[in-house]
């Protein structure tokens, strides 16, 4: 197996239009800080609806550097692909209206390549866990700085 699904989501009391603002607001370096997935942006550029960057992370005192590619849908989703020397997460987050808010979910493929077939069993493991605090560390983030739970 050299390749792995992962999903997860989030419920908030907020609309669907500004919990996707909020999520595809580039601008701040969203993992500078304290975080499960630390790391340092370079590169940041948009061209209309799409944008690109490279990420060097640390994280399980590892460093790996990924480049990303995200693609806007306003205002229900975003496709995502990420390559890294270990291979490429490809998904889409989609933002759906709920009775008094949004559900949010990520749904990704990693498919391992080069080192990342070998290491696909660890990765499975870690890498889900690590997209997965990642993802609730943003949304729990979103949520203080609306003030809500």
């Amino acid at each position: 197996m050299a390749s792995f699904e992962y999903r997860h989501e989030a419920s908030l009391r907020a609309p669907r239009d500004d919990a996707y603002a909020w999520w595809t607001d580039f601008t701040p370096d969203d993992h500078a800080g304290e975080r499960t997935l630390h790391g340092t942006r370079s590169g940041l550029r948009r061209d209309g609806d799409s944008w690109t960057w490279t990420y060097e992370y640390l994280a399980m005192g590892l460093r790996t550097r990924w480049r990303w590619r995200v693609a806007l849908h306003p205002p229900q989703w975003e496709k995502f692909h990420g390559e890294t020397k270990l291979g490429t997460l490809d998904g889409i987050i989609t933002f759906q209206e709920t009775p008094g808010g949004t559900r949010v979910q990520e749904v990704g493929t990693f498919t391992a390549t080069g080192l990342g077939r070998l290491l696909v069993r660890v990765l499975r493991k870690s890498l889900t866990r690590l997209l997965r605090e990642d993802f609730k560390e943003h949304w729990e983030e979103f949520r203080e700085e609306r003030g809500s739970r």
